[in-house]
């Protein structure tokens, strides 16, 4: 993060209508973020205490992500991460906090009392391009790890991480408030998976909880990401909007992709079409587009299942949704599409 985007991050939180809000920062202008939960005010009341609680996503910050050899297949981003390791992201998370601290939502910029200012990492899938070890071995081997059962088998036989938590999966009949996955989460923050009809076709759920400052219960607001797309149609996402908003939960943000992906010639995501389906049934405040960049294939399974990208438009999914349903009520519903640069912020308001 430049000095001028910690400028524009400090004057964000610094006016006058500012209260502590999530943040996304892009680390490799794709899928890889660094999500920063405001703590409870009586957390951040605390001397020396963070006015975030960070946690890293699916980092893949250097190289190119591969199955085990690059003559199988091998992806590359389109330019290089902005954040490109652990180190980088602890100055990140040194800015925010700064920031956070001249806006006053902190007495002071905090001293580290711990082996990192990551507070945790989060692995939502187990595909080289979302789990890569060379990125993940950047990151202090004392942050906690929470993982699908996929990704946690893969990281276990590396030996590297000391704390890594199984986060699972919402099943039919139960309620999202049990599946905290433990120690290494505040009891404020919770986060699993949404399985879909298949395994690139899921959601995750990242759920914050607070008390509004005008006093009053919880207040719970969602985070869905979900890079490759999820059925609307499917028993989990069904479930848990029906119970969210039965606990006065709202969605703050999807995270999802606008581009088509193919494997011979079959759509392996869902695209614009899928991502404008989830805003008609989640109805989140804002669409950050994530997993979106043109990636770069190579090898021979690459070329033989023919797997390729294909950039759309949100206007373009706009046309296509008006000429299959029809526009609603005679308005074209268009979502407040976010998209946040490589190594920016953005402030979830």
């Amino acid at each position: 993060m430049s000095q001028s985007r910690g400028d524009s991050l400090r004057t964000q939180l610094a006016s006058p209508n500012s209260k502590p809000r999530p943040l996304l920062t892009s680390l490799n202008g794709d899928n890889a973020w660094l999500i920063s939960f405001p703590r409870p005010a009586f957390e951040r009341a605390r001397s020396s205490s963070k006015a975030y609680f960070h946690i890293v996503s699916d980092p893949w910050l250097t190289g190119h992500a591969n199955a085990g050899a690059d003559w199988i297949i091998s992806i590359r981003a389109p330019a290089p991460a902005a954040i490109p390791s652990g180190a980088a992201v602890e100055v990140v998370i040194g800015e925010i906090e700064d920031a956070a601290a001249s806006a006053g939502l902190i007495s002071a910029p905090p001293t580290t009392t711990g082996p990192s200012a990551v507070d945790a990492i989060f692995l939502n899938f187990h595909y080289s391009d979302h789990l890569d070890e060379a990125t993940l071995r950047t990151f202090h081997p004392k942050v906690p790890v929470f993982a699908t059962a996929e990704s946690a088998a893969i990281i276990r036989r590396w030996g590297y991480f000391s704390h890594v938590t199984e986060t699972r999966d919402l099943k039919p009949g139960a309620k999202w408030s049990s599946l905290h996955p433990g120690i290494g989460l505040p009891e404020w923050l919770t986060v699993f998976r949404l399985p879909g009809h298949h395994e690139l076709n899921f959601a995750t759920a990242i759920i914050y909880s607070s008390v509004p400052s005008e006093g009053g219960g919880e207040k719970h607001e969602a985070l869905l990401y979900s890079p490759h797309g999820i059925r609307t149609d499917q028993a989990p996402l069904k479930a848990l909007l029906e119970d969210f908003a039965g606990d006065g939960g709202s969605v703050l943000a999807i995270l999802h992709a606008l581009k088509d992906s193919f494997a011979m010639g079959r759509a392996t995501t869902l695209g614009v079409a899928g991502g404008l389906a989830l805003q008609r049934v989640a109805r989140p405040k804002y669409w950050v587009k994530s997993h979106d960049a043109p990636l770069l294939y190579g090898g021979v399974a690459a070329w033989l299942l023919w797997i390729n990208d294909v950039a759309r438009t949100l206007g373009s999914g706009l046309d296509e949704e008006e000429r299959v349903k029809g526009a609603e009520d005679g308005e074209r519903m268009e979502p407040c599409l976010v998209e946040v640069d490589n190594g920016d912020c953005f402030v979830l308001e």
